[in-house]
This record gives structure tokens, sequence and C-alpha cells, in this order.
């Protein structure tokens, strides 16, 4: 294929005179935008403003983009890539692919026509095309997650594009967020000073306005002050300059930025696209003095902050100047893209803010739901699924863990574990009784007699012998080994092994803790389901941690035949699956062989 970067830079300087041939130009520039590793809303912005300017409709210009950035296309071309290394694998059944769908909600009483309020749209738990539109947008983990934990649509984070006279975008966002008799400055930017003007004298320009926010155009855009710099002829406090303040965040990308403001309810009062990389936010502060508004500024910004979304200090000064809508800068509009989103006002959302973002699950309700989901991955058929906790018992130095590791590696491979199949998977041990080397041996020695690869690249484990840290600590850095593993190596653990769960007590920061073993234990072990989604699995001597037998959602005990050594008798009890008949197996170093 051509240069993606030549396509790219060809596009962008070239004059199409003929409809069809723009379209397929577009159509070329927004594969090779892909595949250099743009964004949808990237390619958007870049290449639908080229478009535009051409003559392309909107609709044109977002229905070629997103045939160009479609997860069909993607999947293709993995095939090619998996056939050419000979390693082709049936493909799951395509999804139909996410269909363009501008939301359109009702209109505010007053508001400036053209300009819908945007407040959250409820969804049911997320389709898997609404996941190709979330991905299509450039969406993280992180703002996928904030989506579903608050049933965000993810259509309702499609940016509009510019309203048709989009110039009056000044006077639309004044009459909304000013009163008539209050003063603002505006300028253009890197101008040493602005201009100041009655509210309703700029509103009252109508049509010439135009022609005014035109001489505005310029490299570098224009600004205005978030408040007014002079009240009404009736004010009588200073609450006029302490009305808003703005957020935004220019090293996400728009739809993440959008994906907050709707996931956290935050009262905007506006929406702007800064013409760059941006989206700017009108939050209502509200606040009748200087003291009040600081401590409400305080309050948003460390919400933000805590949630992930990092604000500039700088705009915390009630004097910031922010974009104007209306004017160009560098060639991009800069526009309002919406009023009157989220919590109707500060009260109001600081309420919902300590019902809501206590780091807690949130209410759900059962109609949120069509039909009963699919169940999580399995692991071991009839035993195990993906997010559940699983506790193999037997006597003490009988194999608990030659046993748990045999099971590892038969996961890693996809083979027979005590005569239950398993699903291949991902392995994550955590080997916290054995020195690197002890460990190594055994592991390949099961390999060795199971004629099984010890070595595999799915089978991934964490030494933490020695290592100091309280239970809670640990299963911190359990997700975060498997999260970066995830992110950066292409792992994808969906089992963690602990062996022993005991030596997790036999530490000095550990013997400090308050509180029942039992329940600290199990508590490190929700913890590390909760944050990874990952089936955890352990093992105990008969009888040692009852707490954790009637937690667990699977357990296998093992327990010795009386007259026959090395012989034991197998039963399962299980939360999700029907119990296990009892049987025997054998011990025959270093596996048990049912």
């Amino acid at each position: 294929m051509e240069n993606g970067k030549k396509i790219l830079n060809d596009f962008v300087k070239s004059k199409f005179a003929d409809q069809n041939e723009l379209k397929k130009a577009l159509f070329q520039a927004g594969v090779a935008a892909l595949d250099e590793g743009w964004t949808f809303m990237d390619a958007t912005f870049q290449l639908g403003g080229k478009a535009r300017d051409e003559g392309l409709s909107a609709d044109d210009v977002e229905k070629i983009l997103r045939n160009a950035f479609s997860e069909e296309k993607r999947r293709t071309e993995r095939e090619v890539e998996q056939k050419a290394a000979a390693q082709a694998a049936p493909q799951p059944t395509q999804a139909p692919q996410a269909q363009s769908a501008q939301a359109q909600p009702g209109m505010a009483p007053g508001m400036a026509p053209g300009y819908a309020a945007m407040g959250p749209t409820v969804i049911s738990p997320l389709s898997a095309t609404m996941m190709q539109q979330m991905i299509a947008l450039g969406l993280d983990n992180q703002s996928l997650e904030l989506l579903q934990n608050f049933k965000i649509d993810p259509e309702a984070l499609s940016i509009p594009w510019p309203a048709p006279d989009w110039r009056k975008d000044f006077a639309k966002l004044l009459a909304a967020t000013f009163k008539p008799d209050e003063t603002v400055e505006f300028k253009i930017s890197n101008t040493p000073s602005g201009s100041r003007e009655i509210v309703s004298k700029i509103i009252a320009q109508d049509e010439a306005l135009k022609k005014i926010m035109k001489q505005l155009d310029g490299p570098d855009g224009a600004l205005l002050t978030i408040n007014a710099v002079k009240g009404g002829a009736d004010a009588t406090d200073e609450s006029w300059h302490y009305r808003y303040v703005v957020v935004d965040n220019p090293k996400m990308t728009l739809a993440k930025q959008l994906a907050y403001y709707k996931a956290l309810n935050l009262p905007c009062a506006a929406l702007v696209n800064t013409g760059a990389n941006s989206v700017q936010a009108w939050i209502k502060i509200e606040a009748h003095d200087q003291e009040e508004y600081k401590e409400r500024v305080d309050f948003l910004f460390q919400t933000l902050e805590s949630q992930g979304f990092k604000v500039d200090d700088g705009n915390r000064n009630p004097n910031q100047m922010v974009r104007m809508p209306g004017v160009l800068r560098n060639g991009k509009q800069q526009y309002l893209i919406a009023l009157e989103q989220g919590a109707k006002n500060f009260t109001d959302w600081r309420e919902w803010a300590e019902y809501s973002l206590d780091g807690k699950p949130l209410v759900e309700l059962a109609s949120d739901s069509e039909e009963a989901p699919k169940k999580d991955v399995t692991i071991i058929e009839n035993v195990l699924r993906a997010g559940e906790f699983f506790l193999f018992t037997a006597p003490p130095k009988s194999g608990k863990s030659l046993a748990l590791m045999d099971m590892a590696l038969s996961i890693c491979h996809g083979e027979d574990w005590l005569g239950n199949t398993t699903n291949a998977n991902d392995v994550l041990y955590i080997n916290l009784e054995l020195t690197k080397s002890v460990f190594l041996n055994r592991l390949f020695l099961l390999g060795e007699k199971r004629n099984l690869q010890p070595n595999t690249p799915k089978f991934g484990f964490l030494n933490l012998r020695g290592t100091a840290l309280t239970p809670l600590e640990i299963a911190q850095l359990i997700a975060k080994r498997i999260q970066g593993a995830k992110k950066l190596e292409n792992h994808d653990y969906k089992v963690v092994v602990i062996d022993p769960i005991s030596a997790v007590l036999h530490n000095p920061k550990s013997s400090r803790l308050s509180g029942s073993p039992h329940q600290i234990l199990m508590q490190m072990v929700d913890s590390i389901i909760a944050l990874t989604g990952c089936a955890v699995v352990t093992s105990t001597n008969i009888g040692e941690y009852p707490y954790l037998e009637s937690r667990a959602d699977s357990v296998i005990s093992l327990t010795p035949v009386e007259g026959s050594l090395n012989t034991y008798q197998i039963k399962g009890s299980f939360r999700e699956f029907p119990k296990t008949l009892a049987r025997e197996c054998s011990w025959i170093y270093p596996r048990f062989i049912v």
C-alpha cells in the first residue's frame, strides 16, 4: 500500500473539482489515517474539515469516514495477517456495523435554536455494536469503564458539526449564560488587550455579527472571559463574577472529555469546541463571593482528579479567558457543541457526586437488562468461571502446590485437569513459598511428565516470597501487573493462582493488622476479583480456613482413603455447577491422577 503519510498529505493539499473523486480520496485518506493510528475523531476534524471545505456534505463525510474506520475492515486485515503468519483461526461472527446517529435530545425552554440540552442517555448493558462505536471514537479502558458504570450511550459522545449559522454562536452563548446588562471582555488570542461590550449590544447585532466575527479569525483564534467583567445595573453583590469555571483536558481525546462530562453529570452551562484538541465545559459554580467560589472549585477539581480527569490549576481563575465560539482558529471552527448538560446546578451536582462518586457500586435495576447477559468465561468446565473464587483443600504435605501448578499448566494448554476439561487461558501464578529455581524446576518436571511445553508464554508468575506487603497491597500489585501485561505485553490473564494463601499473613506488615485472618484473606481475594475480573485459585489444608471454604464459589477436596497409600477421595462442591460424585484419585509424583 502507498505510504499512509503521503496519502494524507496529498489529500490535504489537493483541490477536487469532482465530488466522486473527492469521496474516493476521502475514503483512501480515512484508511490511511486508520493505518497511521489516528482516532476516528482525529480524522473527522482534520480530514472531514477539508472535505466539507471542498463542498462535501457533513452526512457524506461521516458516512465515508465511518466506512473507512469500520470494524469489518480491521477484522479483515487481522485475518490476512494471521494467514500470512500461518496462524489462521476461525473468527467470531461480525456484529452489525455501528451506524452514525447523532443524538437529538429535547430542547430546554428558552434555549437558542439549534442547541439541544444534552443530558446523559441511559442505556442497557453495552452491545457489541456500541462497543465498536466507542473503539472507533478512540476511547481507552478507563473511559469505557466510566461509560459502562454510568450507562452512558456512546452515541451521545458524537460531536455534532457546526450549525449552519455557527458564526452567531457567540451571541447564542452570551444569551444563555449572561444577563443582558452585564459586560464581557473578548479579544484575539495573543494580543495584550481586549474589547469590552454589554451583552445586549452584542446580541442585537444579529446578521451583522457574522462580519464582526470574521474579523476575529486568525492563527490563534479568539477568547472571552468565562465570567462577566462588570455586573448589571441591579447587581447588589459580586456573584456575577463567580458564576462559572472552565474545565478541559487537551491531553485527552475529544470523545473521552465528553465521556467524563456526561458520566460525571457535570453541571455544564455550555460546551465549546476549541478548534484544536479539547472541549471546554463551562461549569456552573454560582458562588456568592470569592470564598464560596474557591471552596466549590476546590471540590469540583478534587472530584475530577479522583476520577482520573486532571484539570490545569490555572483554570481556577474567575477571570480566565476561554475559547470564543463563532471564529476560525487556524482554519478550524471554534463553535458551540451544546448548552445545558448534566445537573441543573452546582448544589444538585454536589449532592449527586457525594452519593454516587464514592468509589462504591451504583444501584442497578433489573429493568436495565432486556435479557440475561452471557455468563463469564468458563475456565474449567463445570468447576470454575472467570470472576469466581476456587479453593482446593487437601491434607498437609500432600502435594497441593504441585496440584495447583499442574492445574495452571493444564489451563495454559487447554488440557484436562483431574478429569475436568479446561479452556486455554493465560494464568498468573503468585509464588509466595518457593525459590525461583525450585519453582521453575517443578514447572519443567510437570511439563516433562505431561509432554506439555513448560515455558509457554501463557504461564506468567510473580515471585513474592519475602515481600513485605499487606494482603490489600498484594491485591493492588497483582491488579497493576495484570493491567500492565494486558496493555503492554498482549497478555490477558483470566486466572490468578495464589500459592500458598496463608503465606500472605507471614510478614511484619501483615502481622500488625487487626481483625480475623480469615476475613483479611477473603478481602484480598475479593479485591483481586473486583480489580481484575479474574478467577482466583488457591489451596489450604483441610479445615484450616473454614471461612474461606464457606465463601468460595468452587471447592474441590481431597481426603485420604484409609488403608490405601497415596489414594484419595475427590469431591467437589460448587455454587454455580452441580456437585460431583465422590471418586478416587492417586498421587503419583508429581501429580494427582484420576
